[in-house]
């Protein structure tokens, strides 16, 4: 089978034929159709991540078929849709394993860093971690639901959003316009902030009501226009200095949700933060029930994130497409273009 792999930091994505695996007891052996590239695959491959075990293939946006079940695995049969996200596994004993929040756990394991995921024409996944794909998806669009898609929701869940609140996401890439989507669905008003003047024409077509460019406005007082402010700020830019701008745009009882991760320090007013009783909160991928429930109100919900298909011959175009910030929205490899 072919496979991208790097063998190193700051290495070089080489294609190489490789020996297709055999699913051992509990394991489920997938036919990839299509493995998204997310902003973590490119700080992997920057060597951001110091648990990452090289070499290694790649790629946890994972949405493909059950080509062989291993022994013990009686919940898929060959020919189902499963996807793959992030999680490859975890402890399943731990306080956080226990009360269902196992993308939390001490001692988790992630696909396509620690161990080889889905920049290839076939992986190995674990047969309780993988995902049924509702029908309503296509795996090209159910792909980068497995991580952006799971991300933003449980962001959004987890900072208490309800319908009718105001939530402003910064960014409007790859995981910006999906928090439109999943806020919208989730009965919220959206206003976006964005660097580029010219993504305004999107966010309303996305369902934004509002649009400030931030680096015309101070993106802070702009919001605090918003009928006060902005319930929920899901900031999904990887960087700090928008978190540290905006956040004096929430409302009070507001919560900044902190998705992307970039370099720098966060930098907050305390007598602000105290006096409206703001919060500030980071958010991982989410779990495999989160992850279940992104899907379903995708499917019900119409969402489709915006894709830009490679073949895995490609994957040194599309990784550099993604680090130019040339995709709007995002790059899917598909291995067998």
């Amino acid at each position: 089978m072919k496979a991208v792999c790097l063998h190193e930091p700051n290495g070089k994505l080489q294609i190489e034929e490789r020996p297709r695996l055999s699913p051992k007891s509990g394991e489920l052996l997938l036919r990839v159709n299509a493995c998204g590239i997310c902003h973590g695959d490119i700080m992997m491959r920057l060597g951001a991540f110091p648990f990452v075990r090289f070499p290694i293939v790649p790629g946890h946006e994972i949405a493909g078929i059950v080509e062989e079940v291993g022994d013990g695995v009686n919940a898929w049969k060959p020919g189902a849709r499963a996807g793959l996200s992030v999680l490859y596994s975890s402890c399943g004993t731990c306080v956080q394993c226990a009360r269902g929040a196992e993308n939390l756990c001490p001692v988790w394991e992630w696909t396509g860093m620690m161990h080889d995921g889905g920049y290839a024409e076939f992986l190995i996944a674990r047969a309780d971690y993988a995902v049924p794909l509702p029908d309503q998806l296509t795996d090209v669009e159910a792909a980068p639901l497995m991580c952006a898609g799971v991300t933003v929701y449980s962001g959004l869940m987890h900072s208490g959003v309800r319908a009718g609140h105001r939530v402003a996401v910064i960014g409007l890439g790859g995981l910006g316009h999906l928090a439109v989507l999943y806020a919208r669905a989730m009965g919220a008003r959206v206003a976006v902030l964005s660097t580029r003047g010219s993504k305004e024409a999107e966010a309303k077509h996305l369902g934004a009501e509002r649009f400030i460019v931030s680096t015309v406005s101070d993106p802070a007082a702009t919001l605090r226009e918003w009928d006060g402010g902005a319930d929920i700020i899901v900031a999904t830019a990887p960087t700090v200095e928008s978190v540290t701008r905006t956040f004096g745009g929430l409302a009070a009882d507001g919560t900044m949700v902190v998705l992307g991760v970039g370099p720098g320090r966060i930098e907050i007013d305390p007598t602000e933060m105290v006096m409206g009783r703001r919060r500030i909160m980071g958010s991982p991928a989410g779990s495999r029930s989160e992850l279940r429930q992104t899907l379903k109100i995708a499917a019900e919900h119409g969402i489709r994130p915006r894709v830009k298909t490679f073949p895995l011959s490609q994957v040194a175009d599309a990784f550099a497409a993604v680090e130019r910030g040339d995709i709007a929205g995002r790059a899917v490899l598909i291995p067998k273009a």
